[in-house]
């Protein structure tokens, strides 16, 4: 008993210490990264000639597989969901990069340059605020302010509590609501 209790002791240094380090093993933080880029899952980016991938900063998306390896179809839905918007703006993106993740992954707040709507004039939209508004993704981590934009949480929990009370895209399964899609016609 008493091994096990200094094994413990010993763990509660050591697992604080390893996680600080964390980002000196993933290596230096870019600051930007612009170029193509397609979706690996509802929030996860990954781009030609990019080394890592980009989860998007202050947003999660269903998982794409589930524990028996299976594709599920919220993660299919976010996921195509998050390709759609890449093709609108021809899967060209520009990142402003925040940090990484547990997963050395680069956590960033990307835009595309698109006509939302079709036949306005391209503007720059914020990907994650686009998926948040649409109801494919749900607001995360949103405690901590980007040191370029402070009020992009706000906004994100704005959107987020938009769609949910609209009940748009996923938030009706996310809620437990009953599937209309496959309701008759009243």
């Amino acid at each position: 008993m008493r091994s096990i209790l200094s094994i413990v002791a010993a763990l509660s240094f050591v697992l604080p210490a390893a996680a600080q380090d964390r980002p000196k093993a993933c290596g230096a933080l870019p600051k930007s990264w612009d170029g193509q880029a397609y979706a690996i899952d509802g929030n996860i980016l990954t781009g030609v000639g990019l080394k890592p991938s980009i989860r998007l900063w202050g947003i999660r998306a269903p998982k794409l597989r589930g524990a028996d390896d299976s594709e599920t179809v919220p993660g299919m839905i976010a996921r195509a969901a998050l390709e759609d918007l890449l093709t609108v703006g021809e899967h060209h993106v520009s990142c402003r990069v925040a940090s990484w993740d547990d997963q050395c992954r680069l956590v960033a707040q990307c835009t595309i340059t698109a006509e939302m709507p079709r036949g306005t004039p391209p503007a720059p939209h914020d990907i994650a605020l686009r998926l948040l508004e649409d109801g494919f993704v749900y607001g995360f981590d949103l405690g901590s302010a980007l040191s370029w934009d402070s009020e992009a949480n706000a906004r994100y929990a704005h959107f987020e509590a938009i769609s949910r009370q609209a009940r748009k895209g996923l938030w009706p399964r996310w809620l437990g609501e009953p599937d209309q899609t496959n309701a008759p016609p009243k």
